[in-house]
């Protein structure tokens, strides 16, 4: 689902981690090696499309611990080195650790030991970081319980991993399996037995089958009972071969190979030891090319053919060459361990130090407090003294800031009622000075025995004078009441000059009129006073826009009309006009400087002429700059 829904919006990283989780699902749920690193390629592509690169240290263990399970070690290993670090670069310790065991995977199964031992330092310090802070780590117990297991020293291997997992539990089956093995070649193949009885094998799947039934097959070939060993060896073998997993195909080849030599079922033997060395040959698996060729040799040489000196030389130079690499492991091993117990003794050297200097410090610092006990006893009434003076003075001056904050705040409560004061009388004048207008119109209809414009007119006029009322009770209303209460007002003065003129209003789409809010007849006095100074004594019909749009946090409103101008408008000085202005104007100017008292500076009007390229007069315009309430 998370694939698809990236692949619609083509994100990018989606698509790359919804492979990576497929990748890891194929890896820790089926342990399908193949599949896991089909889906880790994929997310690879996937993750070099995009800049967004995290995770892609986890797409990179992914493929490399998929190829490592299928044997192509110098692939993996440089995969995994990638996958390291990238991790230690993005601080991921968890990935950084899954890097390092993968490692040292690949240097067992090569015979790398000095290798092995280097990458298990690096998961050391790891546990170190993490708080693991015991006498051996967990991965110290680990990697000691596995190095002297490969070296093939048994019995030195069993102390650590018994104090591992009976200590700390068997995190997977496969670790249970290995705790068996290493009790079987420990020579305890009881407790081998009480471990494998222990595992479920009707209960399990495939992935943790497969590992049981090879360690079960290597328990009774080290008993010498082969015919019960090969069944095991050989469904183990299948398991493998679907999972592709070739480091335990390597293993079980040559186990088969030895259980057929000692049956002397030498055409299997073969067989089987060809498969398992050329394998071995590929992937520079030193130990399992030893035990290649040792079949070979002991092979042929009970068939008493000549290439069995050829195969005998080989198979002691191969030995050779892992008794080499395990005698540097010893000397890695022996050194490291060596290093643990120094750096025990150590500590355990500066804790008694620590604890010396402890008491010493200890024994002076009650030395020192006798000393100052007498000279705190003498000094203390007077430092007493002098602590209260400092009190009382302090309460004084914190009531004297009380004092001061409550009379600041009650000058800045009456502020504030003042100014809405004074603007409930602003628009209380306002409402008489509109109204008083509309009825001399009214008046005028009736005059001219218009029955039907007056009709229509007290209609509209009602409504007006509703919306009026319901407006002035707010200090605030919402945009499109205004809007509303505007454009009935407009169709009554273009009704009222008989069509003189038209209008139009326009609101920014992105402005919200029911949230929006604005101070009541704010915006009529200008558009009153286009109508009334520019557009009635314009002999052609006028036009009258008005356009509203959001600034940051304050609404701009523009006024234009193209009627005679100011300049003509003032020779004309009708007395109506001028009364009209003083009181619509004014009002409103006034209502804007109280706006601007409250620190809303931006807060403004302005009249712009207009005018033409040929110098004649184009109109007027307003504009109009109120804070944005909602």
């Amino acid at each position: 689902m998370a694939y698809e829904e990236s692949k619609k919006i083509n994100y990018i990283h989606g698509l790359a981690v919804s492979y990576l989780r497929r990748s890891g699902i194929a890896n820790c749920t089926r342990n399908d090696y193949p599949e896991t690193e089909k889906y880790a390629r994929e997310a690879l592509r996937w993750f070099s499309l995009t800049a967004n690169k995290k995770e892609l240290s986890v797409a990179y263990w992914f493929l490399g611990r998929a190829l490592t399970n299928q044997s192509h070690y110098d692939e993996a290993l440089t995969n995994i080195q990638l996958a390291y670090q990238l991790a230690k670069k993005e601080g991921d310790e968890n990935c950084m650790g899954m890097a390092l065991e993968t490692m040292t995977d690949i240097y067992r199964d090569r015979g790398e030991y000095v290798k092995l031992l280097e990458s298990q330092q690096e998961l050391v310090k790891r546990d170190r970081r993490l708080g693991d802070n015991g006498y051996y780590s967990f991965h110290e117990l680990w990697v000691l319980g596995l190095m002297y297991r490969l070296l093939e020293e048994y019995a030195t291997a069993l102390p650590f991993w018994r104090r591992l997992f009976l200590e700390n539990g068997f995190i997977w089956s496969w670790n249970q399996m290995e705790y068996a093995e290493l009790l079987t070649l420990a020579k305890e193949p009881d407790s081998a037995l009480y471990y494998y009885n222990k595992f479920d094998s009707a209960k399990a799947g495939i992935k943790d089958l497969r590992f049981f039934l090879i360690s079960k097959g290597e328990y009774y070939l080290y008993l010498k009972q082969y015919n019960t060993a090969l069944p095991y060896f050989s469904k183990g073998l299948l398991y493998h071969q679907q999972l592709n997993d070739r480091r335990q195909i390597n293993r079980t080849l040559i186990d088969l190979a030895k259980t057929y030599e000692a049956l002397h079922r030498n055409d299997s033997a073969i067989y089987y030891a060809r498969q398992g060395l050329a394998m071995a040959l590929q992937t520079k698996a030193k130990p399992l090319m030893r035990d290649g060729y040792e079949i070979f040799y002991s092979v042929y040489d009970g068939l008493q053919r000549d290439s069995a000196c050829m195969y005998y030389k080989t198979y002691i130079r191969q030995k050779e060459a892992v008794m080499n690499d395990q005698t540097r492991g010893k000397l890695a091993a022996f050194d490291y361990q060596h290093k643990i117990e120094m750096l025990d003794k150590e500590k355990q050297l500066q804790q008694q130090q620590l604890v010396q200097t402890a008491q010493q410090r200890k024994l002076l610092l009650f030395g020192i407090a006798g000393i100052l006990l007498f000279g705190f006893i003498v000094v203390r009434n007077f430092f007493l003294k002098r602590k209260n003076e400092v009190n009382r003075r302090r309460l004084a001056e914190q009531e004297l800031l009380l004092q001061r904050s409550e009379a600041e705040r009650t000058e800045s409560a009456l502020q504030q009622k003042a100014s809405m004061l004074e603007m409930q009388a602003l628009r209380a004048q306002m409402n008489p000075h509109f109204i008083f207008n509309s009825l001399n119109s009214i008046n005028r209809f009736i005059l001219q025995n218009d029955k039907l414009q007056a009709s229509e007119y007290l209609t509209k006029f009602s409504r007006l004078v509703r919306l009026i009322l319901q407006n002035s009770q707010n200090i605030l209303i919402p945009l499109e009441s205004e809007l509303e209460a505007l454009e009935l007002y407009l169709e009554l003065e273009a009704l009222r000059f008989n069509h003189h003129f038209d209008y139009k209003i326009n609101v920014e789409r992105e402005i919200d009129t029911s949230v929006v809010k604005v101070p009541p007849l704010i915006i009529q006095p200008y558009a009153e006073n286009a109508i009334w100074h520019g557009l009635m004594h314009k002999a052609e019909k006028g036009l009258l826009e008005i356009e509203i749009v959001q600034q940051e946090d304050k609404l701009l409103c523009k006024i234009t009309d193209n009627g005679i101008g100011r300049e003509k408008a003032m020779e004309l000085k009708s007395k109506s006009a001028v009364a009209h202005k003083s009181m619509g104007m004014r009002i409103t100017a006034d209502r804007i400087a109280i706006l601007q008292q409250k620190k809303q500076k931006d807060c403004y009007f302005a009249v712009n002429d207009l005018i033409l390229p040929d110098g004649s007069v184009a109109g007027t315009e307003v504009l109009l700059k109120i804070p944005l309430y909602q």
